[in-house]
């Protein structure tokens, strides 16, 4: 009776300790991922950001006198920037910038001409002060073919900003 008991308790004590194995197994998985998760998360957070300088850049490094280029990435209202086109350079993220608004003084830009070719893009405003401002919406989401973050929770992260470039 005593080797009888002895076998019950052994299979009682190994049965407890391999469902503790399994949960412990679970939760290195899933405090995995969400480390995963989260620091993928911030990168594209920090992209995003990278993006909306970049975009200022464009926007103040535009000749609005030129001719528009005919370029895949970036359209145009006339001779505003409309939307632009980034792509992170390992291939994790993808950015689409809408340039949603100009705030404009009258309409008409710091020489005096008009700013877009037609008033989709324009916001007439009566104070000085405001004059200048874009409103800029940036889109960042991650590409799911990368192998790098294959796996890993979509992320999408939309960034809306009032900024004077």
């Amino acid at each position: 009776m005593r080797r009888g008991f002895n076998l019950l308790m052994a299979i009682g004590i190994i049965l407890i300790l391999s469902g503790a194995a399994i949960m412990t197994l679970k939760y290195v998985s899933i405090s995995a991922k969400h480390i995963s998760d989260s620091y993928i998360k911030e990168q594209a957070g920090i992209f995003a950001q990278s993006i909306l300088e970049a975009t200022i850049l464009k926007i103040e490094g535009h000749d609005r006198n030129a001719s528009s280029t005919n370029n895949s990435a970036e359209t145009f209202d006339g001779n505003c920037t409309k939307s632009l086109v980034f792509n992170s350079s390992d291939g994790k993220f993808h950015a689409d910038v809408n340039i949603t608004k100009y705030y404009l003084y009258n309409g008409v830009d710091n020489d005096g001409k008009y700013h877009c070719s037609s008033n989709s893009l324009d916001a007439n405003i009566s104070t000085s002060e405001s004059h200048g401002y874009v409103m800029i919406e940036t889109v960042v989401t991650t590409n799911k073919n990368n192998a790098k973050i294959k796996g890993s929770t979509p992320i999408r992260i939309v960034k809306r900003s009032l900024q004077r470039p």
